[in-house]
C-alpha cells in the first residue's frame, strides 16, 4: 500500500511539474483544484476534516481561577471531536477587560471568539451563537455572599426576601444578574470594576458580596491577604435559575457545533460529570448548601433558549447534599 501511494505521489510530481512549465503557476493552481485529494475529501467525511487547526480565541487572564475552570469543559469538548473537525489551537488574549468589553469583543470576533457567560446580556443572546448546555449546571444561580466577618451574627437574622431587603447588595454595574436582583427589589450598590468590590465591601459600602459557589472560595483565598476582615457567610442562600454557557461568534457556526457536539459527548460518556466533580464537587460541598436558609427571587430574563427542560443538565445541590 506504501508503494502504491508512493507512486502515485511520483505521478503527481511529473504532473504538476508538465503543468508549471507549460501552464505557469495559474495553472499549477488549477491543476491542484482537481487533484485527487479534493475530490476525495468532497466525498469522504472521514478526509474532509481541516488540516490546518482551528482556531479558539479567549480571554485567559492569568490566575483566575475560577475562568480558567470553565475554559476546562472548552478544552475537553475540543478533544473530544479532534477526529471529526480536526486539529485546534487556542490562542489566548490576556489583558484582562470588563464584562462589558469581553461581551463585546465576542460579538465583534477581533480579539475573541468564543466566550463564557451568563443569559443576562441581550446583546450577546442576540449577536452570537449560544450553545445551550449548562457548564456550571446551574450553579450560578446559588449565591453565597463574602462578607465583613464582624456582621455574620446581623445576617444570621435575616430569614425570608424581606430581611434580605433591608440589606445592600454589591455587584458590578455591568453583570448580567444586576436586573434581577432589581426585578425582586434587592437594595444594589454597584461599581464599575470587579476588584473594587471587594474593598467596598470591607469598608461597609454594602452588606453582602453574592458570588456563585463555584466562585466564591477561590475568590476568598484570592483576596483574603489584603482584606483579612473578609469571610464567607455561614446562613444564607440566594437562589434564582441561573448558568454560565459557552457562546460563539455568529462568524463561526462551526466552531459552535464543535463545541456543542464535544459537550453532548462528554455528557454521554460520563466525562462531564467527572470533570465537575473534580474541579468543584469539594468546593460546593465544604459550603453546606443543605443546611442554609434558602432565599428564592424571580428571574423573568432568562431566554427562550436556556435548556429548563432538560432536567439532566442541571444540579440542585441543595437537594443533593441533603440527600447525600
Amino acid at each position: 500500500m506504501r508503494r502504491h501511494m508512493r507512486g502515485d505521489w511520483t505521478a503527481g510530481i511529473r504532473v504538476l511539474a508538465c503543468a508549471v512549465l507549460m501552464t505557469g503557476v495559474a495553472g499549477l493552481v488549477a491543476s491542484l483544484s482537481m487533484t485527487g485529494v479534493t475530490r476525495a475529501q468532497a466525498t469522504s467525511p472521514a478526509l474532509a476534516a481541516p488540516a490546518t487547526p482551528m482556531h479558539i480565541r479567549i480571554l485567559r487572564v492569568p490566575d483566575e481561577v475560577v475562568r480558567e475552570r470553565r475554559w476546562d469543559f472548552l478544552i475537553a469538548a475540543l478533544d473530544h471531536t479532534t477526529s471529526t473537525y480536526g486539529p485546534y489551537v487556542i490562542d489566548a488574549y490576556a489583558e484582562p477587560m470588563s464584562t462589558q468589553r469581553e461581551v463585546e469583543e465576542a460579538i465583534s470576533g477581533r480579539l475573541i471568539n468564543v466566550i463564557a457567560s451568563d443569559p443576562g446580556h441581550p446583546d450577546l443572546n442576540a449577536q452570537t451563537i449560544p450553545i445551550a448546555i449548562p457548564i456550571d449546571k446551574g450553579l450560578l444561580g446559588y449565591r453565597v455572599a463574602l462578607i465583613r466577618r464582624d456582621q455574620q451574627t446581623h445576617i444570621n437574622e435575616v430569614k425570608d426576601i424581606q430581611g434580605l431587603r433591608l440589606l445592600n447588595v454589591g455587584q458590578g454595574q455591568d453583570w448580567g444578574d444586576v436586573p434581577v436582583y432589581r426585578y425582586n427589589r434587592i437594595p444594589l450598590v454597584t461599581a464599575s470594576h470587579y476588584d473594587q468590590l471587594f474593598p467596598m465591601l470591607v469598608h461597609r459600602r454594602f452588606d453582602l458580596f453574592p458570588r456563585g459557589v463555584l466562585e466564591i472560595t477561590p475568590e476568598l483565598i484570592s483576596f483574603r491577604t489584603l482584606y483579612p476582615e473578609m469571610a464567607i457567610d455561614t446562613h444564607l442562600l440566594i437562589r434564582y435559575p441561573y448558568a454560565q454557557f459557552f457562546y460563539v461568534n455568529k462568524s463561526e457556526p462551526l466552531i459552535a457545533q464543535r463545541i456543542k457536539d464535544g459537550l453532548e459527548a462528554m455528557r454521554k460518556d460520563g466525562s462531564f460529570d467527572a470533570l465537575f466533580q473534580k474541579n468543584f464537587g469539594q468546593a460546593v460541598a465544604d459550603l453546606h448548601l443543605e443546611r442554609r436558609v434558602v432565599i428564592e427571587l424571580t428571574n423573568p430574563f432568562l431566554p427562550s433558549w436556556v435548556p429548563v427542560e432538560r432536567k439532566e443538565l442541571w444540579l440542585d445541590p441543595v437537594t443533593a447534599g441533603s440527600s447525600g
